[in-house]
């Protein structure tokens, strides 16, 4: 029995906003990294305009991002906009928005479940084999 006869309940964890659902997909912790350092940049130094726009045909982006399900989709959900610059794709900070510390914590915890869920299931896939 709790405090003054109401018994402790957990509550469910809240279900996530659109953005952190977006960033929640990606399932690569290289990816997951990247999106990290951009928007962290962007926050950090709102200014710099080399930080405010990725080239998606630059070789380690497009490996990284471009390449990797639901990573660009994230970045558009944190408020990136996908546009064309010299006939090649590009993801820019549009005039005017600029990234808060708070998308940072957004993408940051997203890296923290993804590092837990994948440990989680490399544990589980270790004991499987010791099992078998």
């Amino acid at each position: 029995m709790g405090y003054g006869g109401y018994v402790s309940a957990k509550l469910p964890p809240p279900k996530p906003s659109e953005v952190e659902a977006a960033v929640q997909a990606v399932k690569s912790m290289e990816a997951v990294e990247m999106i990290h350092k951009l928007v962290y940049n962007c926050a950090v130094q709102p200014k710099e305009d080399k930080f405010r726009k990725v080239r998606l045909a630059n070789p380690k982006v497009k490996a990284v991002l471009s390449d990797t399900q639901g990573a660009v989709e994230a970045l558009t959900a944190l408020g990136w906009s996908l546009e064309e610059a010299d006939g090649e794709p590009v993801l820019v900070v549009p005039a005017g928005k600029f990234m808060t510390m708070q998308q940072v914590r957004v993408v940051e915890a997203a890296r923290d479940k993804l590092a837990k869920d994948l440990k989680d299931s490399h544990r589980h896939n270790n004991n499987s084999s010791l099992l078998a």
